[in-house]
């Protein structure tokens, strides 16, 4: 028997972020609908096989998801980049994650924590009404879900095997999220000074320092980050920039439908050819690979990459949209826990520091494979989506192999130099 929990949303608090949906059709082309029951039951009902000429939906793994065409689009989306469903039945008989994105939810003890996703242009973009406008019909959407299964308490343990207490999490949380939102300090200072207060807590010996001491010590470190972050001089390894271009290619290379579905000699080869990309990532040599969701009309080298800048006049709405990102992944805690592929507190959040980083690294080649010489903020809103689809939707980005190389980058500052050096 499920869980019950309170009917209670806990709204996701990111100041000036909108969003409303504009009919753009990216979510039906980039995602993969998965189905609940009632879902499939409901398509059977609506007798789609004659119309579509093929199955509205097909086997993947354990459950159920919509079918995509040859272009890898969703089955429903017509020539038009509406829906089928929503066309002939209406909204309300459109699968349950079809009606709820670009949010989500997840059962914790307080209610349901409600997330933004930031792979919606218009999320990233923040066109349209205030989140909080759309509580009313989430509220009605969470309604139809079956009880869980589980819930969970949103702790984690701070590092290794060492639990976080309520008080602790909730401290460190409401520390970080105070430090993202003073525009005091430039967006590179903030990203800079959370990277290497992430790196001092990795080093420390935390089972000592529990408790209110916890939270002493943290006040401490964040009266000195402002410093801590300006005297911030070295620039990033060559080892670490290896690193960290696999990081990147983590988060974009994923499988088509038809690739996830195939035999095992398929996913053999695929698999090959991810450790190829992967290689070539890490020495970071000639051309890039390329990229699924980015890629435009030109093939750019990597040096090429790296010498691209942002476009004038576009830092003021890049640093906007960080800090809406930033501040999402906080309110939803996705970045650690249950949230994040449970992982530790203070390993999560070096991932979500390094992920801006990785925002402007695919921005830069986003830009230059489009054959520009500086990153537009068009380019970041493409970037952030693709990182905000792998943090909702990749198991790889939270693997043992990325556990490991976030420790390796966790030394010596590497997560901050890599911020300093690819986020703006």
């Amino acid at each position: 028997m499920g869980a019950s929990i309170p009917l209670r949303l806990i709204m996701p608090t990111i100041p000036n972020q909108q969003w409303s949906c504009h009919q753009c059709g990216n979510c039906c082309r980039s995602l993969v609908g998965h189905l609940f029951p009632q879902d499939k039951e409901r398509l059977d009902r609506q007798n789609w096989q004659e119309e579509l000429k093929l199955a509205p939906y097909v086997q993947l793994g354990r459950g159920l998801v919509l079918s995509r065409t040859k272009e890898d689009a969703c089955v429903f989306l017509d020539s038009n980049g509406l829906c089928r469903i929503h066309a002939k039945f209406g909204e309300a008989a459109k699968p349950f994650a079809c009606r709820i994105f670009p949010f989500s939810v997840r059962p914790t003890l307080k209610g349901w924590q409600v997330s933004l996703r930031f792979d919606c242009p218009s999320v990233a973009s923040s066109k349209g009404k205030s989140v909080s406008q759309h509580e009313s019909g989430l509220r009605d959407l969470v309604r139809l879900l079956p009880a869980p299964l589980s819930i969970s308490d949103d702790t984690a343990a701070l590092q290794g095997n060492l639990e976080a207490t309520r008080e602790e999490t909730d401290g460190l949380m409401d520390r970080i999220t105070r430090w993202v939102r003073d525009d005091r300090y430039s967006m590179a200072i903030r990203l800079v000074g959370l990277a290497r207060l992430t790196s001092t807590l990795s080093m420390a010996k935390l089972v000592n320092v529990r408790g209110s001491r916890f939270l002493d010590m943290l006040d401490l470190l964040f009266r000195v980050l402002p410093e801590e972050a300006k005297d911030l001089r070295e620039s990033s390894t060559p080892r670490m920039r290896g690193l960290f271009r696999q990081f990147c290619f983590a988060h974009v290379e994923h499988a088509t439908l038809e690739e996830a579905r195939g035999g095992n000699w398929s996913k053999f080869k695929q698999r090959i050819r991810q450790l190829r990309k992967a290689r070539r990532f890490l020495k970071g040599r000639g051309d890039v690979p390329d990229l699924r969701g980015l890629a435009g009309e030109v093939v750019p080298a990597f040096a090429q990459v790296e010498a691209i800048g942002i476009e004038e006049g576009s830092t003021e709405d890049v640093e906007s949209l960080f800090q809406r990102y930033l501040l999402a992944r906080l309110s939803g805690r996705e970045c650690f826990g249950d949230g994040f592929f449970g992982w530790p507190m203070v390993p999560g959040l070096a991932v979500t520091w390094l992920s801006v980083a990785a925002i402007g690294w695919l921005a830069r080649y986003s830009a230059a494979s489009r054959g520009r010489t500086s990153a537009t903020f068009e380019n970041f809103i493409s970037a952030v989506g693709v990182v905000g689809r792998a943090i909702a939707r990749l198991p790889a980005v939270g693997s043992p192999a990325e556990r490991m190389r976030i420790s390796y980058l966790l030394r010596d500052d590497g997560i901050a130099r890599l911020v300093k050096d690819y986020a703006f």
